[in-house]
């Protein structure tokens, strides 16, 4: 069974603790402190090895930790350190923190090593800390602990060449008739279920070439329906996209149909999937009316159709040749990116009409409204600040024919009220009773002399 997914729960290694010793032999009866300090625990490191196919030996054993370090001994002894837990991983992993979904790592070449979680420090003997104060001591450090984390590995298959079509295409037959992989093959769809890893022997090159067979993808494959996103990660690097066609129609649809559908995914998937080189396969020419379909698929569709037929073989020498001139062969003679071509499908085609009526609806008049009573507003508000302003103009001359009636008694008043305002009059009491009181103080020190 194919795994491409794995939980993890991983520990790296506690350090060891700090050792409390004295130095006693003969004729030393005060050696001092000689306690060494703990080891260092192990790490946990993640390895790409290309011997490696999935993650089945996660999925089973998820529960991985590596050992502690050992504590520090007598005689100025280090523990020695824990042993680090290696976990190989096939090329093209990626390590997930399960949770958020951030990615912590990936490893994509044979050798690459990550330190994922680091083991914890040893701690202190006594001996480190002695001192000409304290020539004895007893205090040690404990160990560091390790890191914890839950992770999830997620496998992207590398392979040179990914399979693209319907279910009950021919994908699994071809990588039969092709690699020496096996996988199921049943006339009935989805009888793939995993992702089949194939390699194409070139000994005349003395080459190879690796291909990808994933489960056949249905419409609304980019919505993760019929586990879409899970089959289609794995060609995310391949370098050829294959596109396999049932030229023949045999589940009742039409081979350009097919075409488009599985165009259309990859581009609303990812739009770095839809924009690398293609080859499209015809398949099953040995039926009656796959003739009759292929000259109507390539009238629509105006790239090249490789027509082959794995039930007798027809064309698999030259598709061969083919796939090698398009991975491996000169620069000029591979496919080139296609041009980015939107295949949308006939949705919505009555909704248009009643958007565009939507701003035939608002009248003119109500937008002209507005500024209207804006205006009526102002002219009221002017006419009350008219209104206003009368009264107070009316009692300011008021005031100013009373204030020339009481001219010169108003003077008179004011300049009796005036002397009334200050505070000078309250002040003059207060310094004459301070006054007094000083010189009765200075009375009674002359009478003490």
């Amino acid at each position: 069974m194919f795994i491409d997914e794995a939980k993890v729960i991983l520990k790296s290694g506690d350090g060891g603790h700090g050792c409390v010793s004295f130095r006693r032999e003969k004729f030393i009866p005060k050696g001092g402190p000689d306690g060494g300090n703990g080891g260092k625990g192990g790490d946990v490191v993640l390895l790409c090895d290309r011997n490696e196919g999935d993650l089945q030996a996660y999925r089973w054993q998820p529960h991985r930790s590596a050992r502690n370090g050992t504590p520090g001994m007598g005689r100025q002894c280090a523990g020695p350190d824990g042993p680090d837990l290696t976990m190989p991983v096939p090329p093209g992993t990626q390590v997930l923190e399960e949770g958020t979904g951030r990615l912590v790592a990936e490893l994509t070449e044979h050798g690459d090593r990550v330190v994922l979680l680091a083991g914890g420090k040893g701690g202190l003997g006594n001996m480190n800390f002695k001192s000409s104060v304290n020539q004895a001591p007893r205090r040690t450090t404990p160990g560091y602990p390790g890191e914890k984390g839950d992770f999830r590995l997620v496998l992207k298959t590398i392979a040179d060449i990914g399979l693209v079509g319907y279910p009950n295409a021919g994908k699994s037959t071809l990588t039969t008739l092709l690699t020496a992989a096996r996988p199921k093959t049943a006339p009935y769809p989805f009888t793939t279920l995993h992702v089949n890893v194939g390699v194409i022997e070139y000994t005349d090159r003395f080459d190879r070439i690796v291909m990808a067979d994933i489960p056949g993808l249905i419409e609304g494959a980019h919505d993760n329906r019929g586990l879409g996103h899970q089959f289609l990660r794995h060609i995310e690097r391949c370098t050829l996209l294959v596109f396999i066609i049932d030229m023949a129609g045999s589940e009742n649809r039409k081979p350009w149909d097919d075409f488009k559908v599985l165009e259309r995914e990859l581009r609303l998937y990812s739009k770095v999937l839809a924009g690398k080189p293609r080859v499209i396969v015809a398949n099953k020419l040995d039926l009656p009316e796959a003739a009759k379909y292929l000259q109507e698929f390539q009238k629509r569709v105006h790239e090249r159709v490789i027509p082959i037929s794995c039930y007798s073989g027809d064309g698999l020498e030259n598709l061969r040749t083919q796939l090698w001139s398009a991975v491996k062969g000169p620069v000029d003679q591979r496919p080139k990116p296609p041009v980015q071509v939107v295949h949308e499908l006939p949705t919505k085609p009555t909704k248009a009409p009643s958007k565009a009526a939507k701003p035939t609806k608002p009248a003119a008049p109500k937008a002209k409204a507005q500024p209207v009573a804006k205006a009526v507003k102002k002219g009221v508000v002017k006419a009350k600040a008219k209104l206003v302003k009368k009264p107070v103009m009316k009692k300011a001359l008021v005031r100013k024919a009373l204030a020339k009636k009481v001219g010169p008694k108003s003077k008179t008043k004011l300049v009796a009220k005036k002397p009334t305002a200050k505070a000078a009059p309250k002040k003059a009491p207060a310094k004459k009773k301070a006054t007094p009181v000083k010189q009765a103080a200075v009375r009674t020190k002359a009478k003490k002399k």
